[in-house]
């Protein structure tokens, strides 16, 4: 006798409300019985970077406790209902490839179900290219070969489908954010929120084990030596008491925010920090939109207007996304055809001392302390410290610096951190090298005193405000009242001259756009070339 079996393939959904596979599933008739699964791969738990397999507590923990919320969630509205946790290590997945990893796990679970069973994989559309290449491993695997297990696929982590903006754009995303911008305003309102799962079938009998989620020291491959000091509680829960405190109660805050307005060094976050919560589905991207919404139009005081707006925050989001999702290669530069080709140097020794937050430069240093520590900084210092490790002063690849806050931040996103990075660095979408970040001028326009480094870097605690963010100017004796020499107490400076250095890089910038354009011309002269040839011999035939 055949049955039928939904399973809810989680991947960034973690949420009951607005959750499109979910939904579907509670109010089908045809389901008999469901599953909400979830897999952890062990070698690589919670990344989503080919190049990144350890992610750090902060990442780790937020994800777990996420899961738990959702957990505890399904029990409410169904007490025989819960989720089901794999970790990969638990099965036969010998294969050091994550995707292979993930899809013979899925396989082996679904193996204790007969043929008879007509088992639907219910999945949460995930635009990333690593994700989309782990999905396609399971089409080709799990699903391809089973007569019995059919997919049913949903957008879920958008305003629109990402296709629908490509459709607008010849299928190209645009080149510039205000060119976007006009897209979406050509296309509807998005979707109205769907209602909140109330209810669920229940789970199959055969299903055997505990398949619990794990503790933060059961994990493999999670950094255990950095974050794990931040503020951020996760899960649905969490998510909608931010959403409710930062804009609901307090919607003039919310409609007259302009994010370049706010703090990248002050002590307590000027930001809604609910960057995590949306990035991990905790949060439905279209339930924020929709209460700014609503805050705008309660608002008594003048409405800001993307790009600095909150709304302009989610557009950019979508605006990264469209790319990441379009562009070959997106997190390289070789390879990517949005990239220029910059010959970066190649320094160990540097990179180390930019990711460890000892460069000798204060602020720099505060930043990657409070990343190292937290998993979280604010976006204007995630500017600063992407300009110094690239074009402004290190000169490294801005590859290098992606692989770093994909390891370390709790709202490590991949298409926005590609995207962002690729921006910083001038390699793509902006071109403006002659603009840089100072690592010395830009911290004290908001922060003259130094709390922030302070606070951040221990060392300088007693530094004197004229000192604090360029401690080598000091003199012996202040350094010693200070209770900190530099080159013993505090290191000394990686880079001697920022002003000159930073000058040096945008000459070696101009120098590579200079080749980028002499290349871009040259092929397409041999297109022109090859089309007129082409031409002459469909005429002589």
């Amino acid at each position: 006798m055949s049955s039928s079996l939904s399973i809810h393939l989680l991947h960034n959904s973690l949420r009951l409300h607005d959750n499109p596979p979910l939904y579907e599933i509670s109010t089908s008739a045809a389901a008999e019985s469901m599953i909400p699964l979830y897999i952890i791969t062990s070698k690589s738990p919670f990344s989503q970077s080919d190049e990144v397999n350890k992610v750090n507590k902060s990442r780790a923990n937020f994800c777990l406790e996420s899961l738990e919320d959702f957990d505890n969630s399904l029990k409410a509205i169904s007490p025989t209902q819960r989720l089901i946790c794999l970790q990969s290590k638990d099965y036969d997945t010998s294969s050091p490839d994550p995707d292979v990893e993930y899809a013979e796990t899925l396989k082996s679970f679904l193996s204790q179900f007969p043929d008879t069973t007509d088992v639907t994989i219910y999945y949460e559309r995930d635009t990333s290219g690593p994700i989309l290449r782990r999905w396609r491993m399971v089409l080709d695997e799990v699903v391809a070969p089973k007569d019995n297990v059919s997919v049913k696929l949903f957008e879920t982590n958008n305003l629109h489908p990402l296709d629908n903006y490509l459709a607008k754009s010849k299928g190209n995303p645009p080149n510039s954010y205000g060119s976007f911008c006009k897209i979406f305003n050509s296309l509807s309102s998005p979707a109205p929120c769907l209602p909140t799962v109330a209810t669920l079938p229940p789970p199959p009998k055969l299903i055997k084990g505990s398949y619990d989620i794990p503790k933060l020291d059961d994990l493999e491959n999670v950094d255990q030596t950095t974050g794990g000091k931040g503020g951020f509680k996760g899960g649905e829960t969490e998510a909608l008491k931010r959403l409710e405190l930062t804009v609901v109660k307090n919607c003039d805050w919310a409609a007259t925010f302009e994010k370049p307005k706010t703090s990248p060094n002050s002590l307590n976050p000027s930001t809604t920090l609910l960057s995590p919560y949306v990035k991990h589905g905790c949060i439905s991207p279209r339930l924020f939109y929709h209460k700014l919404s609503e805050a705008y139009e309660k608002s008594t005081k003048p409405n800001s207007s993307p790009p600095v707006s909150l709304h302009g925050q989610l557009l950019w989001r979508e605006y990264n996304y469209l790319h990441g999702y379009a562009t070959p290669n997106f997190d390289k530069m070789i390879g990517n055809p949005s990239a220029r080709q910059i010959q970066w140097d190649d320094d160990p020794a540097l990179l180390k001392a930019w990711k460890d937050a000892e460069t000798g430069f204060p602020f720099i240093d505060a930043i990657m302390t409070q990343l190292k520590e937290t998993g979280w900084i604010h976006h204007l210092a995630r500017h600063m410290v992407a300009c110094f490790l690239t074009r402004g002063d290190l000169y490294l690849s801005w590859e290098e610096g992606a692989k770093v806050f994909e390891e370390r931040l709790v709202d490590a996103d991949w298409s926005i951190n590609n995207f962002n990075w690729q921006w910083l660095s001038c390699t793509a979408h902006f071109y403006q090298y002659f603009r840089c970040y100072s690592p010395i001028a830009f911290g004290k326009k908001t922060d003259p005193n130094g709390d922030y480094i302070r606070k951040w870097i221990p060392a300088l605690a007693k530094m004197p405000k004229k000192y604090i963010y360029e401690p080598w100017e000091a003199p012996l004796a202040v350094q010693q009242a200070a209770s900190c020499i530099v080159g013993k107490d505090y290191p000394n400076r990686i880079v001697e001259n920022h002003t000159t250095t930073s000058k040096n890089n945008m000459s070696r910038i101009a120098e590579s756009y200079k080749l980028h354009k002499e290349a871009a011309a040259a092929a397409a002269a041999a297109a022109a070339a090859a089309a007129k040839s082409k031409k002459r011999k469909s005429t002589s035939d």
